[in-house]
């Protein structure tokens, strides 16, 4: 009897246990303002509507975090893992991640094909243009290459070569006829660039400092945020987002072998919904992946057309940056 007693304790514990498991899920993700946007938008009504709690682990730099992630391979206590194209390819071939059954999102049906994958689910997308002082900018401009006009000699900032993940690089690739397969165009596009260049801008508040002090009078690869933060300045400044196609990423979950992939996959779902994706756009002033979804009022201004978009090749990116990075480095961004 003592033996059947503690046989059912020990199974009701266990129940126990399983259930309390089936209630949560870990999402590894940036804290602050990201954090706090994502509780609000995410978090609070996923956990309302399915009584699944999120716990937040936060994150620093991806690439910091995807050590970590291949340090617990074979004990992984995190079940999602929001981040970018290229941590998540290199910890698909390091083994840590699982596949995401498209079958179990029905929200998938709202993203456009190059948003979704085996591994990967974008969650929002940033996109890039160009910022300029129109009092100092003797045109108004209108396209990539508009920025290869000699009037604008010593007025530009642009990024460093791995900038923004290497999609400067890719930029100008675009902009001379090539894309990330073909990248030489780029190295062309670049020298007739460089005479226009006054500085190299390391950081966001770095390009943001350089236009607003009037050191230089063009940003390049400006995302809009930035803009919202430069137009504060007043109202000489402009953002464009050119023709012919305008450069954006995205960032994505990635599903982990962690304990609790069931939730991780509903919240996922849940995530991508319309009113979600709109809540979190409208906080954090960028574009939601879902179709249904309506442009942040924020952005309304400065957002172009969705088919205008346009996304790297984030595999050949991560296989050939660094290699771009150097001859960049040796070739073009001599000073």
């Amino acid at each position: 009897m003592k033996f059947a007693i503690s046989t059912v304790i020990a199974l009701a514990l266990a129940a126990g246990g399983a259930a309390a498991q089936e209630k949560k899920m870990v999402l590894h993700a940036w804290g602050g303002v990201w954090g706090d946007a994502m509780k609000a938008a995410w978090f609070e009504p996923f956990e309302k509507q399915t009584g699944i709690k999120v716990e937040l682990r936060p994150q620093g730099s991806m690439m910091e975090s995807l050590a970590k992630l291949r340090a617990q391979k074979d004990n992984m206590d995190i079940d999602l893992w929001l981040t970018g194209m290229t941590p998540t390819i290199l910890a698909d071939e390091a083994g840590i991640l699982a596949p995401i059954p498209r079958a179990a999102l029905s929200n998938a049906k709202y993203l456009a094909p190059g948003l979704i994958g085996d591994k990967y689910v974008a969650t929002w997308t940033i996109f890039y243009g160009i910022a300029y002082n129109k009092t100092k900018v003797p045109f108004e401009i209108k396209t990539w290459n508009d920025v290869l006009d000699p009037r604008l000699k010593g007025k530009l900032s642009i990024p460093t070569a791995t900038g923004y993940g290497g999609k400067f690089i890719a930029l100008t690739s675009w902009m001379g006829g090539g894309d990330e397969k073909n990248i030489e165009p780029a190295f062309v596009t670049a020298k007739k660039m460089m005479p226009n260049v006054a500085v190299v801008a390391k950081s966001d508040p770095e390009a943001i400092k350089f236009l607003t002090s009037g050191e230089t009078d063009v940003a390049l690869m400006m995302p809009p945020g930035n803009f919202i933060e430069i137009a504060k300045a007043g109202p000489q400044f402009a953002f464009v987002a050119p023709d012919p196609w305008v450069p954006a990423n995205f960032n994505n979950f990635a599903l982990l072998k962690g304990p609790n992939q069931a939730n991780a996959i509903k919240f996922i779902n849940f995530v991508i919904g319309k009113g979600p994706q709109e809540d979190f756009a409208e906080r954090m002033a960028v574009l939601p992946v879902n179709s249904e979804a309506a442009t942040p009022k924020s952005l309304a201004a400065y957002a172009p057309s969705r088919d205008k978009l346009r996304i790297a090749d984030e595999a050949t990116i991560t296989k050939d940056l660094n290699a771009w990075a150097e001859r960049w480095n040796r070739d073009v961004q001599v000073r």
